[in-house]
């Protein structure tokens, strides 16, 4: 409003007019509405405030995957020690773990042996799985240490050592090394009867200069058919037909052809290595193997963070291929295929890339 007047000046001259019109009480009513209409009218108009809000900074990135890794090897077996976390987990309790591999010794009969640390527990393995050492530590998740047996496919320690350092970094997404580069990796570490070598693997670095984090493979479906995906999850080679899983199979597959067939399954379940060989070995009308005989017939393979063994059985009329890896409950998951040689050899490939795609539950890594 302009002028001299103010603005209550203004509705008590409003009000007055009003009753002196309006005499019947009815309209009285309306008084306060005028007023309100009124006020609005004569009110300054609002200002524009103008606020400056910070740039939100991106959030940080998640921690990087890290894995310790430890070998050693006694006549003509190797040891392996691994673990797989966060680096806010693992740095922590890196001068921890470097004390207890430092303590690793051998018995007089050759059987490796540890001490525990104060608040880690054992839980006792099976086929190549030694054990499993469960971590605890304060205001953080529990992680575990593989403590794992192979025997050397390679005379050449040095090779051997590269060969299976680039089989982790490539667990991470990292590129391979080789020569001084692989060399370096390793920190050597005396224990009381033999040396140690231990490496750490960061998955947001390589070649040792800082990098982005690589982006991890993504998970397998949960809605494939074929699996029980509360338990595993993979990707089946194509061509393959889900089969019924029932009972014990927690994954199962199907290849027909107009003559051959081939059935592959995946199974929870215990035993040592040797003895499910031999069991399947007898169905194919196979001889028994020894301990020695096995060793020399088992390759390494992967799935997803687990390290297992593989292993091909050819028989008069079928082939079965299998890939062995220790179960964190307890026992080993057996990934089987069984079918006619011919069709069976021209899906090894297939298998295997069915046997990395893998992931166990509860974790699914």
């Amino acid at each position: 409003m302009r002028g001299g007047a103010t603005r209550p000046q203004i509705l008590r001259l409003v009000y007055s007019v009003v009753i002196l019109i309006m005499r019947d009480s009815a309209f009285v009513i309306l008084l306060p509405l005028v007023c309100l209409a009124y006020g609005s009218g004569c009110r300054e108009p609002d200002q524009i405030t103008r606020y400056r809000v910070p740039k939100q900074q991106p959030a940080a990135a998640s921690d990087s995957r890290e894995m310790l890794v430890a070998v050693t090897e006694r006549e003509g077996k190797v040891y392996f020690f691994k673990i797989v976390g966060s680096s806010a987990q693992l740095t922590p309790i890196l001068s921890q773990v470097k004390r207890f591999l430092q303590n690793v010794q051998f018995s007089a009969d050759g059987v490796l042996t540890w001490q525990l640390p104060p608040g880690w527990t054992e839980r006792k393995g099976s086929g190549m799985r030694i054990a499993t050492l469960v971590l605890n530590q304060k205001n953080q998740s529990s992680l575990e240490m593989a403590i794992s047996t192979l025997r050397q496919t390679n005379p050449d320690w040095s090779a051997y050592l590269t060969s299976n350092l680039n089989r982790w970094r490539g667990q991470l997404g990292l590129p391979p090394l080789s020569g001084e580069s692989a060399d370096r990796a390793f920190e050597k570490l005396d224990a009381r009867d033999t040396t140690i070598y231990l490496a750490k693997l960061e998955a947001s670095s390589a070649n040792n200069n800082a990098a982005t984090l690589p982006q991890q493979p993504r998970r397998p479906s949960r809605s494939v058919a074929g699996f029980d995906a509360s338990l595993v999850r993979g990707t089946p080679a194509p061509g393959w037909k889900p089969g019924p899983v029932t009972g014990m199979r927690k994954a199962c597959f199907r290849l027909q052809t107009d003559d051959q067939a081939l059935e592959v399954t995946v199974i929870p379940a215990g035993g040592n290595l040797l003895a499910n060989v031999n069991r399947w070995r007898g169905q194919l009308k196979l001889d028994r193997l020894n301990q020695q005989q096995l060793t020399e017939q088992t390759a390494e393979i992967n799935a997803g963070n687990l390290d297992g063994q593989y292993i091909v059985i050819t028989g008069a009329k079928e082939t079965i291929l299998a890939a062995i890896f220790p179960r964190a409950s307890g026992g080993s998951w057996f990934v089987k295929l069984r079918g006619d040689s011919k069709l069976v050899d021209a899906q090894k490939a297939s298998f295997k890339s069915f046997v990395a795609s893998l992931r166990f539950g509860p974790v699914f890594q």
